[in-house]
């Protein structure tokens, strides 16, 4: 039985949002949009494991007791060191399942069909939406080397990339899968007028 672990990125550094920790931050349903995608993602997966910055004790005390936190020293270098980081503790993950604490809206039964379709050691999966791509994105396990070795800001897009021909993409009406919180305004705006992927 293959076994697909979550990895939910929660390290970064916030800077559009103007606080110090933006997960924390509720929108109408009163809940932290870092829990939210945890619990979310948590859903479709195995097992959960929440990527944070050293720098950030807030971003680890919010997810500490619902969720297993591993601090990544590097993860203020970019998002390639907080995937590295958490594929690396998890390495004998038949895949890995890797999403955006600050994508809330992405709905449960999108992650369970995206998990679903890590079904081989080869496999790519992304979601779509109106032909743009989304998050989160999943590996089988010969990607392991590759994306332990991530640095830097462009994530695991290299290995997207240089894999391309095994990259599946799920088709999906979940407009959650391009929609992330930057300012404080994307909170406050309904979900229905969101049209912006930054």
């Amino acid at each position: 039985m293959k076994r697909i672990v979550g990895i939910l990125l929660a390290g970064g550094r916030s800077q559009r949002y103007g606080t110090a920790n933006k997960l924390a931050a509720c929108g109408p349903d009163r809940i932290a949009i870092g829990l939210k995608a945890a619990a979310n993602l948590r859903s479709a997966v195995d097992e959960l494991l929440v990527v944070v910055s050293v720098d950030e004790t807030s971003s680890g005390a919010l997810f500490n007791d619902h969720y297993e936190v591993t601090y990544c020293a590097e993860s203020r270098n970019g998002i390639g060191h907080s995937i590295g980081h958490g594929v690396a503790a998890r390495p004998t993950a038949d895949g890995w399942l890797i999403a955006l604490a600050d994508m809330p809206y992405i709905q449960s039964a999108t992650m369970i069909e995206l998990a679903g379709l890590i079904n081989s050691p080869l496999s790519i999966v992304r979601p779509r939406y109106e032909g743009r791509a989304g998050h989160p994105v999943g590996f089988g396990s010969s990607y392991f080397p590759e994306l332990i070795a991530l640095q830097g800001d462009l994530g695991a897009q290299s290995v997207i990339n240089k894999h391309a021909n095994f990259v599946a993409f799920l088709d999906t009406q979940d407009k959650g899968v391009v929609l992330d919180i930057d300012r404080p305004a994307d909170l406050e705006r309904p979900f229905e007028q969101r049209t912006d992927s930054s």
